[in-house]
């Protein structure tokens, strides 16, 4: 029988660290938030903060941690933005979940906004208008396209200076991976300053404090803090190529339990960023008046491709 440093029984251990201890439930819980904390960068630090909530275990772990953390990482403003995409089968689920946030976060301003308040449309009947005018988006695309454009929207509109997202060591490797399947190259650095922009408005910057931490040991600082999730899976998931490329990380996690190859995508991931940091500008986009680095925002050329083109 092993025993924590404290001297309760062991039960934990982080298997993506060949020199982890062994943990009790309560000690294992600080490891994880010690992990997350890390992954908060100095610059972050003393900035207003919105934390973008879907429902899913990721980005509650990432909520609950900042706001038990807000006075020592010095956050004047810390927001949860909740974004509804209006599907039927995850609506009740995601009541719960704000119910929840309501109840456990005292204090914390959260803030519920549909698609169809910011876009004028659902995202089931965007999908539907896709399907049937055959434009070619997938509904993964679609929302990812809206949920960015909606993220600093409401980031914009709340005057923070970053945008906590719950992307997870795993969802790094598979959009470096989806990324290079589409060609699409790494991350541009974006001139913000208002002599570009001709506009007061200042584009927050999203950060991923969770982008060294594998999902596995955010399940398990769930199970042991107790934190409702959405368990109802996306319908329109399957249908996405990150779904299979997904399926292709586990069964190589299968054969590397310590997770090497995802931190090796990682790094050539942030390697490659830094080669080919480029500056692009911003616009006002001439429809909806959002920043967008185009004169036509990505989410309103997806509006006028479905709506209103033949």
């Amino acid at each position: 029988m092993t025993t924590c440093n404290c001297g309760a029984l062991a039960v934990y251990s982080d298997p993506f660290n060949p020199y982890s201890l062994e943990y009790c439930s309560s000690c294992f819980e600080g490891y994880i938030e010690k992990k997350i904390l890390k992954g908060v960068s100095r610059r972050v630090r003393g900035h207003p903060i919105a934390v973008a909530v879907s429902g899913g275990k990721d980005s509650l772990v990432l909520l609950t941690v900042l706001h038990a953390y807000q006075d020592e990482l010095k956050l004047p403003m810390l927001i949860a933005v909740v974004l509804e995409e209006e599907i039927p089968e995850i609506q009740q689920e995601r009541q719960m979940i704000i119910q929840y946030m309501q109840n456990e976060f005292s204090g914390l301003p959260i803030y519920h906004v549909t698609y169809s308040e910011l876009f004028g449309h659902k995202l089931p009947n965007l999908v539907s208008a896709n399907d049937r005018k055959g434009c070619g988006y997938t509904p993964c695309s679609i929302c990812g396209i809206f949920r960015r454009q909606a993220l600093f929207e409401l980031g914009v509109r709340h005057s923070v200076d970053f945008i906590a997202l719950g992307t997870t060591l795993e969802d790094e490797a598979a959009t470096t991976i989806l990324n290079t399947i589409r060609g699409i190259s790494p991350s541009f650095q974006y001139d913000t300053s208002e002599s570009v922009m001709k506009s007061s408005q200042k584009l927050p910057q999203r950060i991923k404090p969770l982008a060294r931490i594998s999902e596995d040991l955010l399940r398990v600082y769930v199970k042991i803090r107790k934190i409702p999730t959405i368990s109802t899976p996306c319908p329109y998931a399957q249908r996405s190529l990150r779904s299979k490329i997904t399926s292709f990380l586990i069964s190589l996690k299968a054969r590397d339990p310590q997770g090497s190859f995802l931190f090796n995508i990682l790094k050539s991931k942030q390697e490659s960023e830094r080669k080919s940091v480029s500056q692009r500008q911003i616009y006002a986009c001439e429809r909806c008046k959002m920043i967008s680095h185009h004169i036509l925002c990505p989410s309103c050329r997806i509006l006028f491709k479905i709506f209103e083109l033949g």
